[in-house]
């Protein structure tokens, strides 16, 4: 499911029409990929789009492992008082 936001009554070829509030909302991949190709220029989607993270596993292997840093301690010295 994708939502969308335009102008009320906005109509794109191919049947796609806004609401009076604005909104759309659709399942067809068709129109969520014309939709998306036209955000964020003449519509908004917002929803978020359910893509998976993906990790490059070789990239992840190369980098070393970090300790975690020690917690400082304050000064001494502190001039506030």
């Amino acid at each position: 499911m994708a939502k969308y936001k335009a102008a009320p009554h906005y109509v794109i070829s191919g049947g796609i029409e806004f609401t009076a509030f604005g909104t759309y909302e659709t399942e067809d991949a068709d129109k969520i990929a014309l939709l998306n190709s036209l955000a964020p220029l003449w519509i908004t989607r917002v929803d978020k789009p359910e893509e998976p993270a993906q990790v490059d596993e070789v990239e992840a292997e190369d980098k070393p492992v970090k300790a975690p840093a020690k917690p400082r301690k304050a000064n001494a010295t502190s001039s506030a008082k």
